[in-house]
């Protein structure tokens, strides 16, 4: 990682969360899709380290099933005592380790890759001990503060419980965030101890070890403190999320994606959208979302886990999970398209048509009011408004298959398991329960009856009614 010596990351991220009032870890809050410690994981493995380890501890093993592989090392801090504790179980995963340690949280984001490698340059060229980045907050209530001597170096952290009035009123804060000597910090940590309000080891106990033996200790102001914002409520969640998602928005923008109005706009950091395509207020795209160039995607449309196609017209209004739409196709307003689905290139689906668990071929159509569920459509097939594939029997779900270029009238009911020829005609209002050859007319209509006059009738009657009256 560096010409001056190797680099291990230890990622904190063990504690519960209490303030977040959540039976959820907090690191595994979502944050603009994905969990909050996916993106402290995420920069360790930019910054290409000889060795990344996550401390892990409340809901271990739901934290550390999102990180498989083999690249990411886990230690348990099975009683959180406190972070210096918390390093202290990465020891083992790093014995015959000797080079640099940066220590990272999982609920601090939003930090920048540059920022990051600034720190290790920064630790290099000062040869310093301990490197930590700082930064100037309008509320510092909740973080440590540091204490500068009259040179302006750091004398040490306090951390919020033991600081004393006088020490409260520094705005300058730790980050959490620091880049060790692994000979120095491993060393620190067994001679510190936990005389404090909490009753736990402070990592920030290292910064007054290191002054102690006269090492040098660093220490980077940081401009922009929403960087090294931790996450410890829902409210700080819902800044760092506005925050994420400006950035995503801004990224789109900037590759050629028209964002009507960003402010009423969710994307998530795992979606891609290809360039020209437009995106209109109160839209919603989250999850592993796919969507090409050149389309158009309405007001209050939500598309979740989709892949979209090329030149696609959304409509507004429009629901879409876990499904596949083809290039030119035409859908909305007030469609909702179910797991499964997949719609062929110039399909049209149109206002309140749900489509479940369904493959619809090229150039279909369904303009209104149709329910297609575990089917499989062809080519140029046209369904009536009010058609519905009736998919289950009160026990089990059953397919329909409709062949290419057949012509479905009005008010049509298909029970399946039924299989529709091609180029079959079935006659408005029909309700179909059997297989139907190919390019054969179907219809079952109860006979039509006129009686003449009845009306009229049924008038005379009523009138000589009320005049007995």
């Amino acid at each position: 990682m560096n010409k001056k010596g190797k680099t291990a990351i230890v990622i904190m991220a063990a504690g519960q969360g209490k303030r977040m009032k959540s039976k959820r870890a907090k690191v595994l809050h979502p944050l603009a899709g994905r969990p909050m410690i996916e993106y402290v994981v995420g920069l360790a493995k930019k910054m290409k380290p000889d060795r990344i380890v996550l401390v892990v501890g409340h809901q271990a093993e739901e934290v550390s099933a999102l990180f498989p592989g083999r690249d990411v090392r886990i230690a348990e801090q099975k009683k959180q005592m406190g972070t210096a504790h918390a390093v202290m179980q990465a020891e083992n995963l790093l014995k015959g380790f000797s080079g640099n340690v940066i220590i990272l949280s999982g609920d601090i984001p939003l930090l920048r890759q540059e920022t990051l490698k600034q720190l290790q340059r920064e630790h290099i060229r000062t040869k310093a001990a301990v490197t930590l980045l700082t930064a100037g907050v309008p509320n510092p209530s909740g973080y440590g503060r540091i204490v500068r001597m009259e040179d302006d170096s750091v004398e040490k952290i306090v951390e919020e419980r033991d600081a004393s009035p006088r020490e409260k009123r520094i705005d300058e804060i730790n980050s959490g965030i620091y880049c060790f000597q692994s000979d120095f910090l491993f060393k620190a940590l067994k001679s510190i101890g936990r005389k404090n309000a909490q009753k736990e080891f402070y990592l920030t106990d290292t910064i007054e070890a290191a002054k102690k033996k006269g090492l040098p200790v660093h220490a980077i102001f940081m401009d922009d403190h929403t960087e090294v914002m931790g996450i410890n409520t829902r409210v700080e969640l819902s800044d760092a999320e506005w925050i994420l998602r400006a950035e995503i928005l801004e990224k789109l923008m900037l590759k050629g994606v028209t964002i009507i109005d960003p402010a009423s706009t969710y994307i998530d950091s795992t979606v891609s959208i290809g360039r020209d395509t437009v995106i209109y207020p109160n839209t919603e795209i989250y999850g592993a979302t796919k969507i090409g160039k050149d389309c158009t995607i309405m007001s209050h449309s939500v598309i979740q886990d989709s892949k979209v196609g090329n030149s696609v017209l959304i409509k507004g209004f429009v629901f879409i999970a876990d499904s596949i739409i083809g290039n030119r196709a035409q859908i909305g307003p007030f469609s909702h398209f179910r797991p499964q689905t997949v719609l062929g290139d110039e399909v049209k689906v149109g206002n309140f048509v749900e489509v479940k668990k369904s493959v619809i071929g090229t150039g279909s159509k369904a303009p209104h009011l149709t329910y297609i569920g575990d089917s499989t459509v062809g080519k140029k097939v046209n369904i009536g408004a009010g058609t519905i594939t009736c998919n289950y029997d009160g026990r089990h779900k059953h397919k329909t298959v409709i062949n290419d270029g057949v012509f479905i009238g009005s008010d049509t009911q298909i029970v399946a398991p039924v299989k529709i020829g091609k180029g079959a005609l079935i006659a408005a209002g029909t309700t179909v329960t059997e297989d139907i050859p190919p390019y054969a007319l179907t219809l079952s209509r109860v006979p039509q009856v006129n009686k003449e006059e009845w009306v009229l009738r049924r008038m005379e009657e009523e009138k000589k009614k009320k005049e007995k009256k």
